[in-house]
């Protein structure tokens, strides 16, 4: 994805509160089953950067090496921070990368258990707003409003099910990976395909890189939390 077409996370805190209510909305069982496959991660929604601070690091980052380069020292984050601060599988030699591929916009209805019968016009340039997934499946009279455009044999049990997959893909369209047009990238569903059904993957490489570029990207003077989309 571009590096350029990002998000401040300003823009962010709209969504934020939707978010909020949406993961309340999954209940302590839909909650186990996402922190089953992002780890900590969920807990960005409840983090508040602390701009002054990084404002004062930036200037020590040293884009060539990807290491903040002090006066004596030298420090950069690593893979295995990043599983441990997001609490996944810290043994990351048998964990395998996720590799991104776009997929079909139909393909992209079916992992979210939508029919294809609804508009293409909802996803445009690879995206998908956030408002279509979240009157979907984030509002709780979300079954009612497109029960018939849902695959889920109008079953209001499996589409809370659905939901926690849609939650996944929206967290990290949002809060992992945003982009400046504030929609999800559709590839963000083939990631949360991979976690959760396919054994050994890891998210850790993908927000490394992430943090790389952003991090490269605000010492040139980009504006802080404009995200780096993978």
């Amino acid at each position: 994805m571009s590096t350029i077409q990002n998000l401040p996370f300003t823009d962010v805190d709209e969504f934020l509160f939707q978010l909020q209510m949406w993961w309340h909305e999954l209940g302590g069982d839909g909650q186990k089953w996402v922190i089953k496959y992002l780890g900590a991660l969920t807990d960005i929604m409840n983090v508040k950067p602390r701009d002054d601070l990084i404002t004062s690091l930036v200037t020590f980052w040293d884009p060539v090496h990807n290491v903040f380069h002090f006066s004596d020292f030298k420090l950069t984050p690593t893979l295995e921070e990043i599983a441990g601060y997001s609490d996944f599988d810290r043994d990351l030699r048998n964990q395998n990368l996720i590799f991104l591929k776009a997929p079909s916009v139909h393909r992209f209805f079916s992992l979210l258990n939508i029919s294809n019968q609804i508009r293409k016009s909802n996803v445009v340039k690879g995206c998908c707003s956030f408002n279509f997934l979240y009157s979907t499946f984030g509002k709780p009279d979300g079954f009612e409003i497109h029960e018939k455009g849902l695959t889920n044999k109008q079953n209001k049990d499996t589409w809370q099910i659905h939901r926690r997959f849609a939650f996944m893909v929206v967290f990290l369209g949002i809060m992992v990976f945003p982009n400046k047009e504030r929609t999800i990238d559709i590839r963000i569903a083939r990631v949360v395909q991979v976690l959760t059904t396919e054994e050994r993957h890891t998210l850790s490489p993908i927000i490394l890189s992430d943090i790389y570029r952003a991090l490269t990207l605000c010492k040139s003077g980009a504006k802080f939390f404009e995200g780096c989309n993978i």
